[in-house]
């Protein structure tokens, strides 16, 4: 009798024991994917989906750039010069924005919405848009980039900007001229300037699901919103979770990065999908502010490792814009965890700043 009841005992250990269930749904004009462990019987996929939907409507409502009637796009027709109350996660994501912008000395900026809108990167023509975004088209999203490559092909400049136009957007540009105040949960715009938190709005949605699921108790996970993503605890059988850099792999002949991370964000920015072509020139997204031209160097990709997916988010943008030796000198200074992958005569090369090193797989 003791013998059957140990083993009832067992098989129930063994029926409890914590497995992965899958989320799948569509965000910020991407797709998102969610992978968590839970006992069998509790966090059904049903209840904890529709938590995670409801949390990412509420991000795009208060910070899609595509939605005029979202609050970033209230504070955006704000009066100049009159504080404009905002949430306190609207305000302190403008803040954090605002602290990689110093970082940066402006080469990161979310004011450089007119040159976005400029160069055919934009919603200033939402009609057109192929879906609803918070943010960026992503660059790792396979089931999109058809949709969103024909809208490109589409809805870029029939001509390039002039001199003169691009002057005309940059004086619309300035980080500076927001003030964010968050003891008293209040925006300024000090001129008229246009912000788009598109550069870190989707690593913020991963952060708030990953902040969601740990709250219910789930601390093993991986959540992804168009290629970004932030990881819990190991999964169930003590392995960490394992991410791929497809950077290595852009000549084919090479297999991509694999990291292996638990507790940490990673979020990546590349060259390689949203971009345009004119007289066979590539017009990459992402345009530095302070010339007011895409960037369009030899970096194809980074990928920053972050305690946070917003700030990895914001920080691989960055990078992109300051190429991979100067991001390289940024990154080693401030300890930033990055992996450059940049276009040579021969095809791609790799380099990673010291934070970053103890990521890479034993062979490297």
């Amino acid at each position: 009798m003791i013998g059957l009841i140990l083993l009832a005992a067992g098989f129930y250990a063994l029926s409890m024991r914590p497995t992965l269930k899958h989320i799948q749904g569509e965000t910020m004009g991407t797709t998102y994917s969610i992978t968590y462990a839970s006992p069998p019987f509790s966090h059904s996929v049903d209840d904890v989906k529709q938590q995670v939907d409801a949390l990412l409507e509420a991000v795009n409502d208060s910070m899609s750039t595509y939605r005029n009637d979202s609050e970033l796009m209230q504070f955006n027709r704000s009066e100049i010069g009159k504080p404009f109350k905002a949430s306190d996660e609207l305000v302190d994501l403008v803040e954090r924005s605002l602290v990689i912008s110093r970082l940066s000395d402006g080469a990161y900026d979310v004011t450089v919405g007119p040159l976005v809108n400029l160069w055919g990167f934009g919603p200033s023509d939402a009609d057109k848009q192929p879906a609803d975004h918070t943010a960026e088209p992503s660059e790792a999203s396979d089931k999109k980039a058809p949709e969103f490559i024909e809208w490109m092909m589409k809805n870029h400049p029939a001509e390039l900007p002039s001199d003169k136009e691009i002057a005309e957007a940059r004086a619309k540009v300035g980080y500076q001229a927001i003030i964010a105040d968050t003891r008293n949960d209040q925006l300024t715009r000090t001129k008229d300037v246009f912000v788009d938190l598109s550069s870190i709005a989707k690593g913020f949605g991963v952060d708030k699901v990953a902040f969601l699921l740990e709250s219910e108790g789930i601390k093993s996970y991986l959540v992804e919103i168009g290629g970004e993503v932030k990881v819990g605890d190991p999964k169930p059988d003590g392995s960490a979770w394992k991410l791929g850099i497809r950077g290595p792999a852009m000549t084919g002949s090479q297999p991509a990065l694999i990291v292996a991370l638990q507790n940490k964000a990673m979020a990546t920015s590349g060259d390689y999908l949203n971009y345009f072509e004119v007289d066979g020139q590539k017009y990459s997204h992402t345009i530095n502010p302070k010339t007011g031209h895409p960037e369009i160097g030899r970096l194809a990709e980074v990928a920053v490792i972050h305690d946070n997916v917003a700030e990895a988010d914001a920080l691989a943008t960055l990078f992109m814009v300051l190429g991979d030796k100067e991001g390289l000198k940024l990154a080693n200074r401030e300890g930033i965890a990055a992996h450059f992958t940049y276009h040579t005569d021969k095809g791609f090369g790799t380099v990673n700043s010291d934070a970053f090193k103890p990521y890479l797989p034993k062979e490297h």
